[in-house]
């Protein structure tokens, strides 16, 4: 008797997890924002001037991020601009937000993956629109 209430939880919570996998989001509903990417729609909708004043407006933690701590007094966030190794997060400054197609933050242990080792504050990538 025991194993059939728990066999029909089980089943029970199976079609639940199911139904609820497969619905689908209401129209009206706003689009979701990924915590660590920042759109060119994103980008175009501030007054920022750069895309590090755009950054610290629209993701205000990842500048906190990108602050040396005690320990790591001597390393900094790295940011790449279409793959190539760019600069401090201060380089953002030289961007225009206008040129940028997407802007991807990476923790440490991703930036690490993505990137090779060496990004014990994480890194951020920029990926600028065609020309």
């Amino acid at each position: 008797m025991r194993f059939a209430l728990t066999a029909a939880g089980l089943l029970i919570l199976a079609v639940a997890g199911c139904s609820s996998s497969h619905a689908t989001r209401p129209s009206n509903a706003a689009p979701s924002r990924d915590a660590d990417v920042i759109t060119a729609d994103e980008l175009t909708g501030t007054t920022a001037p750069s895309v590090y004043d755009a950054v610290r407006q629209l993701r205000p933690a990842w500048w906190m991020r990108s602050q040396p701590t005690v320990v790591l007094r001597q390393n900094q966030l790295i940011v790449y601009v279409d793959g190539i190794r760019y600069g401090g997060f201060d380089s953002l400054r030289q961007l225009s937000k206008t040129s940028v197609a997407f802007v991807r933050y990476y923790s440490p242990g991703s930036a690490e993956a993505r990137f090779g080792p060496g990004h014990p504050l994480g890194a951020i990538e920029v990926k600028t629109l065609p020309h």
